[in-house]
């Protein structure tokens, strides 16, 4: 179940996992997977324990991933992969 109204996952990471990522190569994601029962999460390597945030709304927490990661932004993608501008 999702209180917040959204399920999303902003993944930030690399195609292998090494010793700057966590063990699925994550580097920084945010997530509620498990918003029911923890909230919603980041995930910074190399920690392997996520950090417990707040949810301001998810226009916000997109713009903060897009200001907190170092890569160029692009729109979001559908279920095919494709993206969109």
């Amino acid at each position: 179940a999702y209180p917040s109204g959204w399920r999303y996952t902003l993944h930030y990471g690399a195609l292998t996992a090494g010793s700057e990522t966590l063990d699925d190569g994550t580097i920084r994601r945010y997530d509620n997977s498990h918003e029911d029962t923890k909230g919603h999460e980041l995930h910074i390597a190399p920690d392997p324990e996520p950090d417990f945030v707040e949810f301001p709304g998810i226009e916000v927490l997109y713009e903060r991933f897009w200001d907190e990661i170092p890569k160029p932004r692009f729109g979001p993608s559908n279920d095919n992969g494709d993206t969109h501008d």
